[in-house]
């Protein structure tokens, strides 16, 4: 009997352990997710502010990156101009 309720016991707390290490590792791909997408709005600052200036008529490579990581992760139909203004608020 006392055998048994070890087994049971060990099992139980080997499913908690995995449960503990399942969700740490989702948090921690969160914030890698999270931290991947700020570097790529970050990086978009530059391109953002000369798509303003030119009233849309110079798109880099930064920024047609952020639009479209924006448009996906965001799941979003803003125009690229909206997009880019939010780029540089959040600067703000």
């Amino acid at each position: 009997m006392k055998s048994i309720l070890f087994v049971l016991v060990t099992a139980l707390s080997m499913n908690a352990m995995a449960i503990e290490i399942t969700t740490t590792v989702k948090l921690s791909q969160h914030n890698a997710e999270e931290s991947e997408y700020n570097k790529i709005m970050d990086a978009a600052v530059d391109d953002a502010a000369m798509f303003i200036a030119t009233d849309g008529a110079v798109v880099g490579l930064n920024l047609t990156r952020a639009i479209e990581t924006a448009r996906y992760v965001n799941r979003t139909t803003a125009t690229d101009m909206a997009i880019a203004e939010a780029i540089l608020e959040r600067k703000k």
